[in-house]
């Protein structure tokens, strides 16, 4: 392969490179994702939730019936982004992913980028807005009090 052409080879493999990842690009850059963490306990008791990713640690927050915790964020440039939730009450715990970036996820059950989940009392329910209403994805899981509830920092190595 002559030096021109060698050249031109690199070009070419750069400009698709490029293409490739401009889907990535695009979305991490334009997009903005909201997860909507919600009190929907019939009975009024609080819930619990600590909700973090690999670089954001959103802290421990105590939701009162009917209320809600939200936050706003941009995936990272390779769409690998990843929250997860430790939510408890009285009733028990779930152990959560609330966000990632696959699209049938977000197109079907988030409308792209905003996924809405709600604490009620028999589960942990995400708004379908295929469907437009909450469907039970999750059932508590009954309190492990020996359990080790460094799950998140593990799970998010």
């Amino acid at each position: 392969m002559s030096p021109a052409q060698n050249v031109v080879t690199k070009k070419m493999m750069l400009v698709m490179a490029l293409c490739l990842t401009q889907s990535l690009v695009t979305h991490s850059i334009l997009n903005k994702c909201h997860v909507h963490v919600i009190n929907g306990f019939s009975h009024g008791e609080f819930l619990e939730a600590h909700c973090r990713s690999k670089d954001d640690d959103l802290g421990v927050r105590h939701l009162l019936p009917y209320n809600e915790f939200n936050w706003t964020f941009r995936t990272n440039f390779f769409s690998t982004t990843k929250f997860s939730c430790h939510m408890w009450w009285t009733g028990g715990e779930k152990y959560l992913d609330v966000f990632w970036t696959d699209d049938k996820f977000l197109d079907k059950e988030c409308a792209g980028n905003n996924c809405r989940w709600r604490s009620q009392d028999d589960g942990v329910y995400l708004f379908s807005y295929k469907h437009k209403e909450y469907r039970l994805k999750y059932n508590w899981d009954p309190w492990n009090k020996t359990k080790n509830h460094s799950y998140l920092d593990k799970k998010m190595l």
